[in-house]
């Protein structure tokens, strides 16, 4: 028998899976239905947000236990509010833990979330320096060699297999380019934004140690 409303919001107090599990419950219900009150309800529920990792459409989706170690994505919903409606929080694909804090889009939003993720995912994150962005992707060949010239200009900056367990970097942005983009790091993880980072040059300050 499926568990009723009350059962769901219960166990998905502090549980990724179990919010999701509340999320699909939902949504089956706005399908069978598709009465107005059943599509605000799902619209209310958490979910992953959808350029998030773990996501429909990060392929192959964010089924239990295929996250060897903890990593982290975004959880969104619709609050309800006229405006500033979009709410988003932290969460980790490997373990299940969801923050307690919560970001209106107009309030930190998708990126605040994001380094909520990650203080529980890469703890000691806020302290990597700032490194020149990754390469882009050209061919698979020149990409491949542009990485490894990469990797041996800036990985000793950053702790001992930061970026094989999907560690973040920080790259310098300005402008309005300034989204924490989840996938774009060496290894797999975010490269977030530093708007007020200095770039650590090769062979500076942090090399000596």
């Amino acid at each position: 028998m499926a568990p009723d409303d009350t059962q769901l919001a219960a166990a998905a107090a502090d549980n990724l899976w179990a919010l999701l599990d509340q999320h699909t419950h939902l949504y089956a219900r706005w399908q069978s239905t598709k009465r107005e009150e059943d599509r605000r309800a799902m619209q209310a529920s958490w979910h992953i947000w959808i350029t998030s990792p773990g996501s429909r459409y990060d392929d192959p989706g964010a089924p239990r236990e295929s996250w060897p170690m903890c990593s982290p994505t975004v959880l969104s919903r619709d609050s309800g509010q006229v405006g500033d409606h979009l709410e988003y929080r932290g969460a980790c694909l490997g373990c299940g833990w969801v923050s307690d804090h919560t970001h209106r889009l107009r309030r930190g939003g998708e990126n605040a979330a994001v380094e909520d993720a990650h203080d529980h995912t890469h703890p000691g994150w806020r302290e990597t320096p700032v490194v020149e962005a990754p390469p882009t992707l050209d061919s698979p060949r020149a990409h491949a060699r542009a990485l490894s010239r990469w990797r041996e200009r800036w990985e000793f900056l950053l702790p001992q297999g930061w970026l094989d367990r999907g560690g973040p970097i920080r790259t310098k942005r300005t402008g309005a380019g300034t989204r924490h983009v989840p996938g774009r790091a060496p290894g797999g993880g975010y490269d977030l934004a530093a708007v007020d980072g200095v770039a650590e040059q090769p062979g500076g300050q942090l090399g000596l140690f």
